[in-house]
């Protein structure tokens, strides 16, 4: 929603809250079920391989270490705007849904090469990005986003927390910057993909930037009750919000991408994790 008007603080509001009640009403209580062993996942598609390979250490974070900008506005840019605007205001809001979320991701990934090299590829204010940077000491997290506002506001929470193993670029998902040619050993990307207008796309996209045996983490709402639940709330507060997809739409998207083996998995009550593996 490019257009604020008086409302926007408002909705803005609501939008936290609701996360914010949604971590404590639905998320705790399912991962003390967890630790419990009285969580049932489902898992569709092919067995769940969890890890990721090793990798070929630091390049790009020492390569580039100031932010590497594009040289003019992309057609379009009028709808990301928004996110320029929320750049130093989003992580309050997202961080207490996406914190366990990104835990989830994280076990999924494990064991994980300490040289492993990942991509987020839209990356926000950068929260989730720094954690992972501080899991790879040889390795680096690649941040990158379209919104120049997140890249920046991302790279400035990297340097105040003395972070060096990052670099960060401003681009479009579904058209990443030649240096990222089959670079990656995963992708992390934590809800943004319905974000993106054109989901296949942005499929291909991660294959190709993905060096053999790499794997793609995608978490994003999946189950079908989850995703008509938070469509109304969605559409009013979410900027750039497209649609949801469902773990069908999910497992269909990234096998015809051209990955190998795909699984999907309900980590939390309404929220999926798609491992796709090259």
């Amino acid at each position: 929603m490019s257009d604020i008007h008086g409302g926007r603080p408002l909705l803005d509001q609501a939008m936290a809250l609701a996360l914010l009640s949604w971590r404590v009403h639905v998320f705790e209580p399912a991962r003390l079920l967890k630790r419990l062993g009285l969580y049932v996942v489902p898992t569709w598609g092919a067995a769940l391989v969890p890890g990721v390979p090793g990798g070929g250490g630091r390049h790009l974070s020492e390569r580039h270490l100031e932010p590497v900008l594009l040289p003019e506005e992309p057609t379009g840019y009028q709808e990301v705007r928004e996110f320029d605007r929320l750049a130093s205001l989003y992580e309050a809001v997202v961080r207490p849904f996406s914190e366990p979320i990104i835990d989830e991701v994280v076990e999924l990934m494990r064991p994980l090469s300490p040289r492993a090299r990942v991509l987020d590829p839209s990356v926000g204010p950068g929260g989730s990005a720094l954690r992972l940077a501080r899991l790879l000491p040889e390795g680096e997290v690649v941040a990158a986003d379209l919104s120049r506002g997140m890249v920046e506001t991302a790279w400035r929470a990297a340097r105040k927390a003395g972070i060096p193993n990052m670099a960060f670029f401003q681009a479009d998902v579904a058209q990443p910057p030649e240096a990222f040619e089959g670079y990656f050993d995963a992708i992390v990307c934590c809800l943004s993909f319905h974000h993106y207008p054109d989901g296949p796309a942005a499929a291909r996209a991660f294959r190709k930037v993905l060096a053999p045996g790499g794997k793609a983490f995608v978490a994003d709402p999946g189950p079908k009750w989850f995703v008509e639940l938070a469509r109304p709330l969605s559409v009013l507060a979410d900027p750039g919000f497209v649609r949801h997809r469902t773990g069908e739409e999910f497992l269909r998207i990234f096998t015809e991408a051209g990955f190998s083996s795909v699984s999907w998995i309900e980590v939390l009550p309404g929220i999926g994790v798609t491992v796709a593996s090259v």
